[in-house]
């Protein structure tokens, strides 16, 4: 019973669509136009030729792999019976995975702008203008509904020439990296994707407002929680006016949205793994100097003042302005690793324009969303200075604030020293817990402010001995991860017939440490695992051909990326980036079952 309904299922959307839309206009859904490669052809030549389908807002339609037989898929086809030429095979390219009406599983689909290529072999006696006919046959459906099957037309009428150099290559843009549909990156249909949209369906000005934002709610991934201690240690103790304060933290935020910038348009357009700038062991270590650095001025060490040219423009030592823009230089590489899908669409979407200009405008409207928060931390840290003095107590401030920046810089250089780190950080926090109790008289003449430093330090003691606590060994097993060195081994994994789950990690990336402390232990994720290949991928360092490899074909812009694989494709709507607790992952999963 249950499969009769099955098969009658489609006539009775299409029935249903008749009545709720009546008989549509196949332009008002889709559009198809027929290009080549070059202007002319020639007589016995094999052509590069492609046919352009605009499919317009909220329709989709079928893609010819990756469903079931009940579905319609959208079929181009040339007229050659009779003409001087022969068609090729189609090449199609990736199918978003959407859940749909009618359909029980995720369905294959496409949306926006697709491009099917073929070829065209002209016959060796061809001598006139090839009149080139054909149609795009495709059903098309919304969230709800199908509409009846039906076809549009084309036509396109190519020269014949007989030397090369008479014809020009033409859409050039339309034919380089032709790849099939099963060996296609993910998120290679740049025209469709999550910015594409926002500018078709906003226009360019709202988008950019949308992009600011976003830059905001980047504020809430862990990468750029290391920015609230460092901004309020460089700004607290200042002793500056209300108005040069101002101008400071805005240099300051203007200093982290340029390095942001130059980082998402670099990324973007050299295709490189956003954020990835931090597994050089030369920057963290260069970002961890600059921080003792000032750590050693906070604790009266010698005033860090800058060149004499330099003090001339920024006035004053690291309070000027310069200084400032410097420092956020510096610390906008911290924001880089952690990106969420809306960045990734947008470093797509750059990619795929091209335009260094366009690139760097969206990049720093989204660093400013971002930074934003950062102008109004920096200005109340600052306030600090304004509080009634007793005796040393701004010395005690600065003391605090110096440790907070050594932290920090041991938090960058925790990647190079392997297992040691936590070690490290442990005994750094428990002496400065001690140092502050013990050693440190600078709050004498503040009652008030000496509980509040004793406060902290035996925070800091706790934290520290908490992180020097060795992790119990988990009890039962884990997810039995697959570790591919080579794309020989990563291919041999891929052919399982099982469903494929791929975690794609780097050591230095804070959300994937969480992952693997907090969800992938879950009890539910574990067994579920069991119908998966699971697969880790390290990008910890992402320049060997293996990594070069995977980033390419996966199109890989941030850590940790999740990828779901099953009957050979990938299933597009379950990528995701960033931190997910157990809930939410192990509903993904079952999604791709």
């Amino acid at each position: 019973m249950r499969q009769s309904f099955k098969l009658f299922l489609p006539v009775i959307l299409v029935l249903l669509s008749m009545n709720l839309y009546g008989q549509q206009d196949p332009g008002e859904i889709l559009t198809a136009e027929f290009v080549s490669s070059q202007s002319a052809g020639m007589a016995g030549e094999a052509l590069d030729v492609a046919v352009i389908v605009d499919i317009h807002h909220p329709w989709h339609v079928y893609a010819p792999v990756g469903n079931d037989e009940f579905t319609i898929p959208v079929s181009p086809s040339i007229f050659a019976e009779g003409k001087p030429f022969t068609v090729g095979e189609w090449v199609y390219p990736r199918a978003d995975m959407i859940s749909v009406a009618g359909v029980e599983a995720p369905a294959a689909v496409y949306g926006g702008r697709i491009i099917l290529h073929t070829t065209l072999a002209i016959a060796s006696d061809a001598t006139d203008p090839l009149e080139i006919e054909g149609e795009v046959y495709y059903q098309a459906c919304d969230d709800a509904q199908c509409l009846i099957p039906s076809a549009i037309n084309f036509s396109y009428t190519l020269p014949l020439v007989a030397d090369a150099n008479l014809r020009t290559a033409t859409h050039t843009e339309h034919f380089q990296n032709i790849i099939p549909q099963a060996d296609m990156p993910a998120d290679t249909q740049v025209e469709d994707d999550e910015i594409s949209g926002l500018v078709d369906d906003y226009g360019i000005i709202l988008t950019f407002f949308i992009i600011f934002f976003g830059g905001l709610a980047l504020n809430l991934t862990p990468c750029v929680y290391p920015l609230i201690p460092i901004t309020i240690s460089f700004f607290g103790g200042q002793d500056t006016s209300k108005g040069r304060t101002f101008w400071m933290a805005l240099a300051y935020v203007l200093g982290i949205a340029v390095t942001y910038s130059i980082l998402g348009v670099v990324a973007a357009l050299g295709g490189g793994l956003f954020g990835a700038l931090l597994t050089n062991p030369f920057v963290l270590i260069g970002i961890a100097a600059v921080l003792v650095g000032l750590s050693l001025s906070m604790f009266g060490v010698y005033e860090f003042r800058l060149p004499t040219g330099l003090m001339t423009a920024a006035s004053q030592s690291k309070a000027g302005i310069f200084g400032s823009f410097f420092m956020g230089l510096t610390l906008g590489i911290v924001a880089a690793p952690c990106v969420g899908p809306f960045v990734i669409g947008l470093l797509t979407y750059v990619a795929a324009k091209q335009s260094v200009i366009l690139g760097f405008t969206m990049f720093f409207t989204l660093a400013m969303g971002l930074g934003l928060p950062y102008l109004f931390l920096a200005m109340y840290s600052s306030k600090l200075s304004s509080l009634p003095r007793s005796g040393t107590w701004m010395i005690g401030v600065r003391v605090i604030f110096g440790l907070v920046l050594i932290a920090m810089a041991i938090y960058f250089v925790m990647p190079l020293l392997g297992g040691y780190g936590n070690l490290v950080m442990s005994i750094f926090l428990i002496g400065s817990g001690v140092y502050l109790i013990m050693f440190d008289n600078s709050a004498e003449g503040n009652l008030a402010f000496n509980r509040i430093k004793q406060g902290i330090a035996i925070i800091l003691i706790i934290i520290g001995t908490w992180m020097g606590i060795p992790e119990p060994e988990r009890v039962g097993e884990g997810i039995a991860w697959e570790h591919p060195a080579s794309q020989v081994e990563l291919d041999d994994l891929l052919a399982t017939e099982a469903p494929i789950m791929i975690d794609v990690y780097a050591d230095w990336c804070i959300p994937c440490k969480e992952m693997d402390k907090f969800t992938f232990p879950d009890a539910e994720i574990v067994s579920l695992s069991k119908k998966f290949t699971a697969i880790k991928i390290d990008m910890t360092k992402d320049t060997g051909d293996f990594e070069k490899y995977f980033l390419k074909k996966y199109s890989i812009k941030g850590v940790p990326s999740y990828i779901f694989i099953n009957n050979g494709l990938e299933l597009t709507s379950l990528r995701s980036t960033g931190f997910e607790n157990a809930t939410d992952f192990l509903k993904r999963m079952q999604g791709a079952l």
